[in-house]
């Protein structure tokens, strides 16, 4: 609220103050308790799901898999450092030229260079680099038959690898702030568009995920940050929300509840701005969570509402 309102509620004895921070407290509330019902609600039914398949192994594929992860880490970390194109130029070339090479490696090496992301604002070096791509090649393998189809769920497995190195000091979070308002509401503008365009890419041209989302990632790694004055920020979160775009039409059907999964990621980004900065897979873990919840409240509503009889299945 500026200073001129409210010298002008304190003129009118305050007046209307707290019917107005009454309503906006009740709609954050009601929005908070939808986007953690159907969070929960996602996460259950794909947790049965996952426990209820039989068979697992380790196949020579997985250990394909597991190799390109741990191997793009420290490639990417050595092209956004010691290069220094910045994370998220290195991570998309990482996975446009890991899909040009080997399309069956392609997804996993993208995942390895989410981990490569990690900044020296994490206290991040080459040894911390190799041990978290070690540990999401663990993850990714492990992973293998949860989750599947949702966007961010590569990312998530990064940033999951992150976490035991940082348990052992090997990174620490670096700080971070809230954006201003303006800032702010330019950021929640641009992820659900970021996200559209990459699951057109994706989907409506036929060119895969990683071509989507690495595509938009490194134009916005390039364009944005002479482009916008906030522009590292702007390039962040379009990269943040092509990892939602990432999903398949099966967990997100469509541009329009795509919009709404990039909506919820870049409202999350900027309310995580603060948290785990310069760590690997923060980006697509937003993206992931912004996913779960969109398909939840689809699934939720698809149980309210139905409409001729359909359900909506994951």
């Amino acid at each position: 609220m500026s200073v001129a309102a409210t010298a002008g509620l304190i003129a009118d004895g305050g007046a209307g103050t707290g019917t107005e921070d009454g309503v906006a407290l009740l709609v954050f509330a009601l929005a908070a308790a939808l986007a953690a019902t159907s969070l929960g609600y996602t996460v259950a039914r794909e947790t049965r799901y996952a426990l209820r398949t039989d068979g697992f192994r380790v196949t020579r594929t997985d250990i394909g898999n597991a190799t390109a992860v741990a191997a793009a880490a420290p490639v990417t970390y050595a092209l956004s450092v010691e290069v220094g194109v910045g994370p998220i130029v290195a991570s998309a070339l990482v996975g446009l030229c890991a899909v040009l090479l080997s399309e069956t490696y392609g997804a996993p090496a993208y995942c390895g260079s989410f981990v490569g992301m990690v900044t020296p604002a994490a206290g991040a070096d080459v040894g911390a680099v190799v041990a978290a791509g070690l540990a999401a090649a663990v993850a990714f393998v492990a992973a293998k038959r949860a989750f599947n189809g949702f966007g961010g769920k590569l990312g998530t497995t990064a940033f999951v690898g992150c976490l035991p190195v940082a348990a052992f000091g090997g990174l620490a979070p670096g700080t971070g702030t809230i954006p201003e308002p303006r800032v702010a509401a330019g950021l929640v503008v641009a992820a659900p568009l970021a996200a559209v365009a990459t699951f057109l890419v994706s989907v409506r041209l036929d060119h895969g995920p990683v071509v989507g989302s690495a595509v938009i990632g490194l134009v916005a790694g390039v364009v944005c940050p002479p482009l916008f004055a906030a522009g590292d920020a702007v390039a962040a979160v379009a990269f943040c929300a092509s990892f939602a775009g990432m999903a398949t039409p099966e967990r997100i059907p469509g541009p329009g509840p795509m919009l709404l999964a990039g909506g919820v990621a870049g409202v999350a980004f900027v309310g995580a701005a603060p948290y785990f900065v310069g760590f690997g897979g923060k980006l697509g873990t937003i993206a992931f969570t912004a996913c779960l919840v969109t398909s939840g409240v689809l699934s939720l509503g698809s149980r309210v509402a139905p409409v001729g009889g359909d359900t909506v299945t994951g």
